[in-house]
């Protein structure tokens, strides 16, 4: 059926399809390249960014650190008034100790800050501090304790006395070594916001000994001056988190109002800045850039500060504002190769259109010639076919040279085969003359020398005068002739009529024993050897047994004809390659020279004066005929070798 326009929407739909895949394999090769790229340039900005913000934060702290630290070596707002309130507990038992520290507990919010032992001392003290802690007003209270804890000045006047049970003044006293503390933020309920503590002790000039601790209460928002500057775009922010996972410092939400889940610690709490894609970063984001970097002070602090973990910087941004700019080249590129694409195709459909057009004129010859050969006549009739119409192409092309050489080999091939047709039937009526001509020559050639024997050992039978022995000699002999003449007359009949076979299951030892069997029955065995091996548990095979073992009794006979004198005559079965198995029949007879081997399957080959040249020709049409092969092998002077293959029974 004739489909028109088809080659040119192919072409069409070719090139479409030839610069769209192109076209697809380099938006995901941009997108693959550029993504790894974006990543890469995304987290190593976002690693230098918690870095950065991570020395930021320890820096602030740092600088509490020493402004604590300098704080405590005031001489005489300070230190003095310390050593002042240490000299109460000189000479005194453990247990006048707690009882002085009770009473002054008890008077402490009453008397503050004009309480003993130099009221005026403590008034002035006070007053320092509150100016010192007005500089930058951050400071929730700044308190100075003794070497009991008890408090010595403080700017807040709800200041507990005794502070020997906080853990900023355990931590910096340190039971008389020493050492800068600094707590994890945590929530004040009476001022309803976030702080965290910073204590320095406070060390006697000579001793370099603690007498004292200076602590500072300080409002988180010395470190979210550190945080809330670093803006990513729209969505990306630092945060503050500590080794259990808690955001103490994030510009989204509350502190604490939502953990990093142990999968995404896990990835950033490392002793060095790093970057990586998050499978989630707790803020609803997928696969998201993330970088962190551990906040690293410059003091030494003591082990329980910062919740005796540590705190690290983190940043990340919404993964959407982060693979935009992606997107928006992708998207980009994708629409101009699409245009391009396009554009081309659109070319291609006006090229292919000059293309098919000279074709579907050729396509119109090819079919006109079809129609001519079709309608060619019988012999003895004549020709009524269409005249081949002019070829008018103007291409100016190979394609106008090609239509022109079809159209006159049109012309002439549909000339050729109206001879053929005319003499078809007088070659096929000739070729089946030559072929009964010679088949007939064959079966005649084969019956008439027998024939002539016959004909005179019976006048040797009429003749009344021969003996008793010699009659007897006589009929074997004409029995003998006979035999040959059906046995030619039998391969003949096989190769003339092509039975169907009729298969049965059966395994090759049946096959091959039933062939000995009808081969010993004929006789002529005494001068030969023979030896066979057969392969035990070999599968089934699905063939004529008939058939086959006709095959096999005549690769038999000639084996036993190869051997006049004598010999060995080896018989096989084993499982061959591929699920099939092998039947081999071999001989240490003449052999077959290597120059007949080609020959010795076509009818009426034969190197025997006797024979009609059609026993291994029907041999392998048996064989194949039940789904087998036979390979033979063979050396003049050594013997040969057939080998037959059946595939398995299923």
């Amino acid at each position: 059926m004739s489909r028109s326009g088809g080659l040119q929407r192919k072409f069409f739909v070719a090139l479409l399809i030839v610069g769209i895949l192109p076209g697809i394999a380099a938006l995901i090769a941009t997108y693959l390249y550029s993504t790894d790229s974006l990543k890469h340039a995304i987290g190593s900005g976002f690693q230098e960014i918690a870095r950065s913000t991570a020395i930021r934060i320890a820096a602030a702290v740092d600088t509490e650190i020493d402004r604590a630290a300098r704080l405590a070596i005031v001489p005489v707002l300070v230190r003095h008034l310390v050593e002042t309130a240490n000299r109460r507990y000189a000479g005194q038992s453990e247990a006048d100790i707690r009882r002085l520290l009770a009473s002054r507990a008890t008077l402490w919010p009453r008397s503050h800050p004009t309480a003993d032992p130099a009221p005026s001392a403590v008034a002035q003290t006070t007053a320092y501090l509150k100016e010192w802690a007005r500089e930058t007003g951050s400071y929730v209270r700044v308190a100075i304790t003794d070497q009991r804890g008890a408090l010595v000045a403080s700017t807040d006047p709800h200041t507990p006395y005794l502070n020997a049970e906080q853990e900023w003044w355990q931590e910096a006293f340190k039971e008389g070594r020493g050492g800068a503390y600094v707590s994890t933020l945590r929530h004040d309920r009476t001022l309803n916001e976030y702080v965290f503590d910073v204590a320095v002790p406070i060390f006697d000039g000579p001793r370099e000994e603690p007498i004292g601790v200076v602590g500072l209460l300080i409002r988180r928002d010395v470190l979210m001056n550190t945080i809330l500057p670093i803006r990513i775009g729209e969505t990306g922010h630092g945060m503050l988190l500590d080794t259990e996972g808690t955001p103490l410092i994030c510009p989204v939400l509350p502190p604490t109002a939502h953990l990093i889940h142990q999968a995404l610690l896990n990835r950033l709490a490392r002793d060095k800045p790093l970057w990586f894609v998050a499978d989630d970063d707790a803020h609803g984001g997928r696969d998201s850039i993330v970088g962190a970097a551990p906040v690293r002070f410059a003091h030494r602090l003591s082990p329980l500060s910062l919740g005796n973990g540590f705190w690290f910087a983190f940043v990340r941004q919404q993964p959407e504002e982060t693979y935009a700019p992606i997107y928006s080249l992708l998207w980009t590129v994708g629409l101009i190769g699409f245009g391009l694409v396009v554009g081309l195709a659109s070319l291609g459909f006006v090229v292919g259109r000059r293309i098919v057009s000279p074709i579907l004129t050729l396509r119109r010859e090819a079919e006109a010639l079809r129609r001519n050969v079709a309608a060619l006549p019988e012999p003895a009739t004549s020709p009524a076919v269409e005249a081949p119409a002019s070829v008018d192409i103007r291409t100016g092309d190979e394609i106008e040279d090609l239509a022109r050489t079809f159209h006159a080999m049109r012309r002439s091939l549909e000339e050729s085969l109206r001879t053929v047709k005319t003499q078809q039937e007088e070659l096929i009526r000739r070729e089946k003359l030559a072929s009964v001509g010679q088949l007939l020559a064959a079966l005649a050639h084969d019956l008439r020398n027998p024939l002539g024997v016959i004909r005179s050992s019976a006048q040797l039978v009429l003749d009344g005068q021969q003996a008793d022995a010699v009659r007897q000699e006589v009929a074997r002999y004409i029995i003998d002739e006979v035999d040959r003449l059906t046995h030619r007359i039998n391969d003949f009949l096989r190769y003339a009529r092509q039975k169907p076979p009729e298969p049965k299951r059966l395994s090759p030892d049946a096959l091959a024993q039933a062939a000995l069997w009808q081969w010993k029955a004929q006789g002529g065995l005494e001068r030969l050897t023979l030896n066979t091996d057969f392969a035990p548990d070999l599968p089934e095979v699905s063939v004529d047994p008939d058939q086959v073992k006709e095959a096999l009794v005549n690769l038999l006979i000639n084996a036993r004809e190869a051997m006049p004198e004598e010999g060995r005559l080896y018989v096989t079965t084993k499982a061959g390659e591929q699920g099939h198995v092998e039947i081999e029949v071999a001989d240490t007879g003449c052999g077959i020279p290597r120059h007949h081997l080609d020959h010795i399957f076509e009818p009426f080959f034969t190197t025997k004066e006797y024979g009609t040249g059609l026993g291994l020709t029907n041999v392998k049409r048996l064989i194949e005929d039940n789904g087998g092969t036979l390979e033979v092998r063979s050396e003049e002077g050594k013997g040969s070798r057939f080998v037959v293959r059946f595939p398995t029974a299923p």
